[in-house]
């Protein structure tokens, strides 16, 4: 279930006031024109959620709850994100599992590397770093289920990993009912992916120190960290008919910066926060989740 827009109360209010003021009048009274002229005015004007830009979940809400997990991802939907992000790892029997690092030291309870353990150890793993208790590392179809038939997109990373590995996760993303996005470092893993899973839109990641060349691929977009995210550069990605994505932007200057520069997205630690800044700074009502430029 996608958590609806929140309507501010105000706004509530005034709808109210402007349903009893178009009701039936009595017989033989003229319903007052001007008044319900003025509520419909004042209803325009009222703030309304915002299209750009989307409120994107990094790892969920990882302040609010362990780092990619089901009570972060739950987190971020309850705050108003748009979208979710997250990152995927494979085990020793082939599992996609949610997780950032190639091994589970930092978050969890455990040790090793993901692709040396078992999908079953990985389930009796718990991460704890993080705001509340511990939880479990989910899996992606988990994941997937979860936001079958919502409006939720996921911006799912796929990271280095092998070919079979990532041939495997992209049939997975594509055979669910959930709304993914592929996204990667690596050029070569989204040209393999987008081999299994053709109808699903392409990002890759460019950051300072790693940033593959798309080499012609069908991309929808990019996602940059603010250190590429400069107005010439996201100007001229969208000329290309690119969205650009920027991470991670967690206070207000950057928002109000990327904003600015028509950044088609805002990769958080903290969306509750940052959806109350957009819808706060409206510039457009909202219409739906925009799909990113190129999707088929």
């Amino acid at each position: 279930m996608t958590v609806p827009p929140r309507l501010p109360a105000a706004l509530l209010a005034t709808l109210a006031l402007l349903a009893a003021g178009c009701a039936a009048p009595a017989a033989g009274r003229a319903a007052p024109a001007a008044p319900v002229t003025a509520l419909r005015a004042q209803v325009a004007a009222a703030p309304q959620p915002c299209d750009r830009p989307v409120v994107i979940g990094h790892r969920g809400a990882p302040t609010a709850a362990p780092e990619n997990t089901m009570a972060s991802f739950e987190a971020a939907l309850r705050g108003g994100a748009d979208w979710l992000e997250t990152d995927v790892q494979t085990t020793k029997d082939g599992v996609p599992v949610l997780m950032h690092d190639s091994s589970v030291d930092r978050v969890t309870d455990g040790k090793g590397e993901v692709a040396a353990l078992t999908a079953a150890q990985i389930a009796g793993l718990r991460v704890t770093v993080g705001p509340g208790g511990p939880e479990p590392v989910p899996t992606l179809e988990q994941l997937l289920a979860r936001l079958a038939g919502t409006r939720t997109r996921l911006l799912m990373e796929i990271k280095w990993q092998r070919p079979e590995d990532v041939a495997r996760i992209a049939r997975i993303a594509a055979a669910g009912r959930a709304d993914v996005v592929l996204y990667s470092f690596s050029a070569a893993h989204l040209r393999q992916a987008h081999e299994e899973a053709p109808r699903l839109p392409l990002v890759l990641i460019q950051g300072g120190g790693l940033a593959d060349p798309p080499d012609g691929l069908p991309l929808a977009g990019l996602a940059l960290d603010t250190g590429l995210a400069t107005a010439e550069r996201i100007g001229a990605e969208r000329r290309a008919g690119h969205q650009v994505y920027v991470w991670t932007l967690d206070d207000e200057p950057s928002w109000q910066a990327m904003s600015d520069r028509d950044a088609a997205g805002l990769i958080t630690d903290v969306p509750d926060r940052a959806r109350s800044w957009v819808d706060a700074r409206c510039r457009a009502p909202r219409s739906g989740q925009p799909a990113p430029e190129g999707t088929p």
